[in-house]
């Protein structure tokens, strides 16, 4: 905790990276020597059993799906024009196919030489209350003399299930759910104009006359998002109508819908305690609240990778082909949404590398899975990989054209300018976790609150302890990546880092690694202490968990604002600037309701934005510009309920003569969360005086 503190000035920061090497190396002294539940088997997988070699349910699958696939892909090559037609049928006929002959494979038994001999049932029934619903107890019960338990120990690897876990799971999930959809059109104030674009690019694509575009194509120009997210926005605005809540809904239930997977991701490696402590600080981390209450589908990209690590890692433990086939299709899903997943297909080729040469005799029989994982990426991929095809620039341009460097270095002093340009970057990415706000013009804070990135620091410190572990070495693989390429890489020569929106691929590795050593925390504190008194340790996790939930939520939903001052770059500062002033005018206007007419007087300083103010009322506001009140004032007639005077800094000397001709009104003040003065406002509910 001091080390993150330290962190904030640059006076006490070496001090402050000192401190937190130390708590790392501290963290692996005491919690290094514990083990992890084990993902690869202790002994080489053999062959599948006689009865299954006859099998053809997973090859013909496997050619099924990818003959499939590709008459999808040919169609719609030669009718690229279709919202969805036969190739989208095709696309999930594809799908279906490969997910039924998975399951329709016997799933293959990973077994040691010493597994020769049957293991007794009740050994088995046995095994499978190990280790017993209860933290603490010893995982010595209900044994079967002469059963050489360490052999099951990969089969039943898991806790089981009970009851008070599953409503502390259930608990959590709701919590998430509730912090991302409640009043969803007042949190977060400001509006971000990419949210209110989006809409517009929904409605004008799927909504208008016009023939809607493929699903399996790229829209709005100059970005080239696919098309599905806005195919699934509009969606949610014909459900519930044209406003801002339908618009950020979408993002809020993939936000809250992510729990689930992460939950089971954390507790399939870490255990029960790791996986309630870091799920539950997803559930009311601020910053993951944030970016899952805006209209955009950065966090989207969260959701989908969780669900291929899952499956992976299951892939990986049981062998079961369809772990793997749904991690494929996964992963290529999530090429539907936002750019940060194009760093995806590469996170998993160095991770197979890595199983090759690190495990490689048992990776090496995991080969074919992992084609099978490959095959399945291109199935979930679908269509949208032939748009690609055709437009080479599309799937990489973006990046391309923010990176800040461009090219391998072939010298040491090439590679010295490389480390000169990056490395301030990537310090400041560094600092974003605790010190340092983001840059990224849509959160105005650092990634965590400082007693979180200090479990943070303990968690990555017991993951490079731990790396040959395959769940260790994915987390800090897929961490790493998105900090380099997404955060550092990936940066417009315009703005300045931290950027976090480009971080939300590795928010489940974040919250995950600060999860580590709550758990190894919980198991050690459990060991050592009498029977009696074990009810503290998880006593002590929920208290510490209820205290950062109420700092987070109480920061996010009373203190968090847009800050401009904040911002290091001035262009970025001055668009915030006009940001909340757009964004308070239309909030003003749909606050007056509908019968009212407004009147913005003189030359306003920020253009008045009607689609903004149809979201928040949905409906058409009356809102005029009386730019010469001088002469144009005589001609204004207040509507049903009344009319509505804006007043801009530098139009104050208007004031006296509206008040002369509407002299039964209100005046009054906005100003932003920032407490800085946008406009003056005057409200007559009275005709004016002749």
């Amino acid at each position: 905790m001091l080390g993150t503190f330290a962190l904030a000035t640059n006076g006490t920061r070496y001090v402050g990276v000192a401190a937190l090497i130390v708590a790392a190396v501290l963290a692996v002294l005491i919690w290094g020597r514990q083990s992890w539940i084990p993902i690869l088997p202790k002994g080489i997988p053999l062959q599948p059993h006689a009865s299954i070699k006859k099998n053809v349910w997973l090859p013909a699958a496997v050619a099924g799906a990818a003959i499939i696939l590709l008459a999808a892909d040919l169609y719609n090559a030669g009718n690229p024009n279709d919202q969805f037609g036969l190739a989208g049928w095709l696309w999930l006929l594809s799908s279906g196919v490969l997910v039924a002959g998975s399951l329709g494979w016997s799933a293959l038994n990973l077994r040691t030489k010493k597994e020769a001999a049957p293991i007794p049932p009740v050994a088995e029934r046995a095994a499978a209350t190990l280790p017993v619903c209860r933290l603490g107890r010893a995982n010595h019960e209900h044994q079967v003399p002469g059963t050489d338990y360490s052999l099951l120990a990969n089969r039943y690897s898991e806790s089981p299930w009970c009851p008070w876990e599953a409503a502390v799971f259930a608990g959590i999930v709701l919590l998430a759910s509730v912090l991302r959809i409640w009043n969803l059109s007042a949190y977060p104030d400001n509006i971000y104009p990419d949210e209110i674009m989006t809409g517009t690019v929904a409605l004008g694509a799927y909504g208008g006359s016009t023939a809607a575009p493929s699903l399996f194509s790229t829209l709005w120009g100059q970005i080239d998002l696919p098309s599905l997210w806005f195919r699934v926005v509009w969606a949610f605005l014909q459900m519930g109508g044209d406003n801002l809540i339908m618009l950020r809904m979408p993002a809020a239930l993939f936000g809250a819908a992510t729990t689930v997977p992460f939950y089971l991701l954390v507790r399939g490696v870490w255990g029960r305690a790791a996986a309630i402590a870091s799920t539950a600080i997803l559930a009311f981390s601020a910053s993951n609240i944030h970016y899952s209450r805006l209209a955009l589908n950065n966090i989207v990209t969260t959701f989908f990778w969780t669900l291929c690590f899952l499956f992976l890692l299951r892939g990986l433990r049981s062998g079961k082909p369809i772990n793997w086939a749904v991690a494929g299709l996964a992963a290529g899903l999530s090429e539907h949404f936002y750019y940060g997943t194009r760093l995806l297909p590469f996170v998993l080729a160095v991770f197979f590398a890595y199983l090759v040469v690190i495990h490689w005799r048992r990776a090496s029989r995991y080969l074919w899975r992992f084609a099978l994982l490959a095959l399945g990426y291109v199935v979930g991929f679908g269509p949208l990989l032939v748009h690609f095809i055709r437009n080479p620039n599309l799937y990489f341009g973006r990046g391309a054209e923010m990176s800040v460097w461009h090219s391998i270095p072939t010298s040491l002093d090439e590679l010295g300018r490389m480390i000169g340009t990056l490395w301030p970057i990537m310090a400041e990415n560094l600092l974003g976790f605790s010190t340092h706000g983001s840059q990224d013009i849509i959160f105005f804070a650092p990634l965590l609150f400082p007693a979180e990135a200090a479990l943070l620091v303990l968690g990555v410190g017991l993951l490079v302890w731990n790396w040959k572990h395959p769940a260790a070495f994915l987390m800090l693989l897929s961490g790493a990546a998105v900090l380099f390429v997404g955060g550092t890489l990936v940066m417009s020569l315009n703005s300045a880092p931290p950027q976090i929106n480009h971080w939300t691929p590795a928010f489940p590795v974040f919250y995950a690694t600060l999860g580590i050593p709550i758990g190894a925390w919980s198991k050690s504190g459990v060991e050592a202490i009498p029977q009696r008194l074990r009810w503290a340790v998880p006593a002590i996790v929920a208290t510490g968990l209820a205290v950062l939930a109420a700092l987070n939520i109480n920061f996010y939903f009373n203190s968090y604002h847009a800050d401009p001052n904040s911002l290091m770059n001035d262009r970025y500062r001055i668009a915030q600037r006009s940001y909340d002033a757009l964004t308070a005018l239309s909030r003003y206007v749909a606050s007056l309701g509908p019968g009212y007419k407004v009147a913005i007087m003189g030359r306003p300083s920020q253009p008045y934005d009607a689609t903004t103010t149809y979201y928040l009322m949905g409906a058409r506001a009356d809102v005029v510009n009386v730019t010469n009140p001088d002469t144009d004032l005589s001609s204004l007639r207040p509507d049903s309920k009344g009319v509505a005077f804006v007043f801009f800094p530098g139009n104050e000397q208007y004031q006296p003569a509206v008040r002369d001709r509407w002299p039964h009104g209100m005046e009054g003040q906005v100003k932003s969360k920032s407490q800085q003065l946008l406009f003056y406002t005057y409200v007559s509910y009275a005709p004016p005086e002749k």
